[in-house]
This record gives C-alpha cells, sequence and structure tokens, in this order.
C-alpha cells in the first residue's frame, strides 16, 4: 500500500560530457535526496543499455559506443541502496533513422543536453536485496 507523501520538484540540466548516472548521483548526494523520481528528454552518446535476465540473474548490456541518439522518454527513480542514492533509469532512444531501441540505462553520456524534471519526495523507501529476483527491489 502507498503512503501519503510531500514533493517538490527540481530541474536538472545535464551539459555536454557529462555521465549521466555519475552526475545524477552527485546530485542526489550533494543535495541530500533519498527518494525521486525523475522524467528526461535530451540527447546523448556512448549508450550501455539492456534487460535483466532472470534466470542467470544477470544484466545482458549493449553497448552504443558511436553516434548522437535522441532520447525520446528516460524515466527512473533514486532511492537509497546501501545508505547511498542509487539511479535506476530506463530509456527510449532513436537514431538517425529514427529507429527506436532502449532497456535499463547502466550509463550514457550527454552529447548536447539533457533536461531531468525530478520530483523529490519526502519519503524514506529503500532497496534491499530479494533472493527471488537477486535484484536490490525497493521495499516499503
Amino acid at each position: 500500500m502507498g503512503a501519503r507523501t510531500t514533493s517538490r520538484t527540481e530541474i536538472v540540466v545535464l551539459k555536454r560530457g557529462q555521465r549521466v548516472i555519475e552526475a545524477l548521483t552527485a546530485y542526489a548526494k550533494e543535495m541530500g535526496i533519498s527518494n525521486a523520481s525523475f522524467n528526461a528528454i535530451g540527447a546523448v552518446e556512448q549508450i550501455t543499455c539492456g534487460y535483466y535476465d532472470l534466470q542467470t540473474r544477470t544484466y545482458k548490456f549493449k553497448n552504443y559506443p558511436e553516434g548522437v541518439f535522441e532520447v525520446v522518454s528516460a524515466t527512473g527513480n533514486i532511492m537509497l541502496k546501501e545508505g547511498e542514492p542509487f539511479i535506476h533509469l530506463h530509456a527510449v532512444f532513436t537514431n538517425e533513422d529514427n529507429e527506436a531501441f532502449g532497456g535499463h540505462v547502466e550509463e550514457m553520456r550527454v552529447a548536447v543536453t539533457l533536461e531531468v524534471i525530478l520530483t523529490v519526495c519526502d519519503t524514506a523507501l529503500e532497496r534491499r536485496y530479494d533472493d527471488e529476483t537477486g535484484l536490490y527491489l525497493i521495499t516499503p
């Protein structure tokens, strides 16, 4: 079940060359953010994304080292994992032919800009290891 929370919205603009997961983690630490959700659009490069294989309990990532890609939609959250802010990000990208791909983002670098709308919540949720899935899941 959910709980009633209050929230505030922040706009974070990442600049060319910034590593997205690294920059959002640093921002969360600097601002004391432990729970938030976010959406983002922009253009990125050097993407590593994929999916989680439940049978092998490993992520299957693919690298996209060349090219600039539009971020059609990126969504994620920030929760504490072992006491530190952890960024969980999924995104859909398009290439120069408007072909789409995406998945769970391990990392990507800003090619032009990334405009992040961050909703910070006053909750105290965190990720804890789940034996059934082998993942750190949000635990109320």
